[in-house]
C-alpha cells in the first residue's frame, strides 16, 4: 500500500536522512536539522497526529512531564531551573518528532545514520593512515573533546550493534547479511582501537548480546550473548592498547577512591556525585531537591576535595553540571516518582520494540537499550552532544513499526 502524501513530507524525507547522516558532526548541525524537521512536521501536523496515539508510549512520556512540573511547582527555583525544564521538554519533543514520521521517512533517518557511521569510521581510518587536518567538522571524531567525542563513539557502538542485528536477521528489505556484518566489524574495530570512551567500549558487547537475545528469544541466546560479550571484552583487552590503557586507568582510579578517598579522578568524581545524588533523593523522596538544584549542591561538596588540583582543574571539578547518571539526576531533582517515570518511559520503548518481533522492532530495542545504559553512566537526556540525535532516531525507530 502506498503511503499517504503529507504536506512537507517530500522535504522531510531528505531532512530525516541528512540528520541521521550528520550524527557525527557538531551538535549545532543537529540543532539545525531539528529546526528544519520541526518546520516540515508543522506543515502537515494534522495528518501526522494520528500516528502519535500510542498510549503505551505517550502515558509514561506525559508522566515525565507532569511530575517535572509538579516538582517545579512545589520546589524552590534555581538558576538552572529553566535550563533543566528545557532539557526535559527537548527530550520529549525529539521523541515525538521521530514518532511522527511516516514509515519511509523513519527508514531514511535510520539509513542515514548507518551511512554516517560507516563514513565516520572511514574518516578515522584515513586519519590513522595519512592524517587529516584538524577541521571542526570532524575533529571530535579524531581526538578527545569530552562529551562530543564520547557521544560519537557511543553512536558508533550503537551503529555497529544495528549492523550486527541486520546480519542476524538477513532481511533483504534492509541490508544483505555479508554487507551488514562487514560494516559491523569495521565499526567494532573503530570503537575498540580508537575510542577513548569507556562508555562506548562497555556498550558495544552489551548491545551485541541484546541483538542475539532479540533474534533468538531463548535462554540459550542469553548464554550465547554473554559468551560473545565476554569474548569481545577479552579480545579488546588483549589486542587494543587504547582499551587496555583506559580500563587500566579505571581500575587504578577505583583503587585510589577506596584507599585514599581521592574523588578528583573520573571514577572518583562519579562515585562522589552518585553518593550526593542518592543522598539528596533520600532526603527529599517525593518532589526532590528541586529542578536545577544539582549544581548548587555539588559546588559545596566538590570544595572538600580540590586542594590537590590546579586552578584550571578546580574549576572543571566544581562546575560539573550533572552526576553522570540521568536516573539519579531525575531522582534527586524530582524525587523517586520522577525517576520511576523516566524508567517507565524507557522500558515502554523497549517493550514496544520487543513485541514487534521484526527487524524494525530490533532497531528500537537496541537504541532504547543503548540510551538506557548510557543514561546509567552519563547524561544523554541532559547533554545534547550525547543524546540529541539518538532520541530522534529512537522515536523514528518506533515510526518504522508502521505497516507499509
Amino acid at each position: 500500500m502506498q503511503e499517504r502524501r503529507i504536506p512537507g513530507g517530500e522535504l522531510l524525507f531528505w531532512v530525516a536522512f541528512s540528520w541521521g547522516a550528520c550524527t557525527f558532526f557538531p551538535v549545532g548541525v543537529a540543532y539545525a536539522h531539528m529546526l528544519f524537521a520541526l518546520a516540515c512536521i508543522g506543515v502537515g501536523w494534522r495528518q501526522r497526529l494520528p500516528a502519535l496515539r500510542q498510549g503505551m508510549l505517550l502515558w509514561p512520556m506525559a508522566m515525565v512531564l507532569a511530575w517535572t512540573m509538579l516538582a517545579l511547582v512545589f520546589g524552590a527555583w534555581f538558576d538552572d531551573s529553566a535550563t533543566r525544564l528545557f532539557h526535559i521538554v527537548r527530550v520529549l519533543l525529539l521523541l515525538l518528532m521521530g514518532m511522527s514520521l511516516s514509515r519511509s521517512e523513519a527508514t531514511m533517518a535510520i539509513g542515514g545514520f548507518l551511512v554516517g557511521a560507516v563514513l565516520a569510521a572511514m574518516i578515522v581510518a584515513v586519519h590513522h593512515v595519512w592524517g587529516l587536518p584538524p577541521l571542526t567538522i570532524w575533529n571530535s571524531l579524531l581526538k578527545s573533546r569530552q562529551n562530543f567525542s564520547s557521544g560519537n563513539m557511543i553512536m558508533m557502538a550503537i551503529g555497529a550493534s544495528l549492523f550486527f542485528h541486520f546480519g542476524l536477521r538477513n532481511d533483504q528489505k534492509w541490508i544483505d547479511r555479508k554487507v551488514a556484518w562487514g560494516a559491523a566489524a569495521a565499526l567494532l574495530a573503530t570503537v575498540a582501537a580508537h575510542a577513548i570512551s569507556r562508555n562506548a567500549q562497555i556498550l558495544l558487547p552489551m548491545l551485541f548480546a541484546v541483538a542475539i537475545l532479540y533474534h533468538f528469544r531463548a535462554w540459550r541466546a542469553v548464554l550465547g550473548g554473554l559468551i560473545l560479550a565476554g569474548v569481545m571484552v577479552l579480545g579488546a583487552l588483549q589486542w587494543s592498547a587504547t582499551t587496555q590503557e583506559r580500563f587500566g586507568e579505571m581500575v587504578e582510579e577505583a583503587q585510589r577512591v577506596v584507599t585514599a578517598e581521592d574523588y578528583t579522578t573520573s571514577v572518583g568524581e562519579r562515585w562522589r556525585m552518585h553518593e550526593e545524588a542518592i543522598r539528596g533523593m533520600m532526603a527529599h523522596p517525593i518532589f526532590g531537591t528541586g529542578l536545577g538544584s544539582w549544581l548548587p549542591r555539588w559546588r559545596v561538596v566538590a570544595q572538600e576535595s580540590i586542594e590537590s588540583l590546579s586552578p584550571e582543574k578546580r574549576f572543571d571539578h566544581v562546575e560539573i553540571n550533572n552526576p553522570h547518571n540521568d536516573f539519579l539526576l531525575a531522582g534527586m531533582e524530582t524525587g523517586i516518582p520522577g525517576m520511576l517515570a523516566l524508567v517507565w518511559m524507557l522500558v515502554a520503548f523497549l517493550v514496544a520494540g520487543w513485541r514487534q518481533r521484526s527487524t524494525a522492532g530490533g532497531v528500537t530495542v537496541i537504541m532504547a537499550a543503548g540510551l538506557a545504559v548510557t543514561a546509567l553512566v552519563n547524561a544523554p537526556l541532559r547533554d545534547a552532544a550525547l543524546g540529541m540525535t539518538l532520541l530522534f532516531l529512537l522515536g523514528a525507530s518506533v515510526a518504522g513499526h508502521k505497516a507499509p
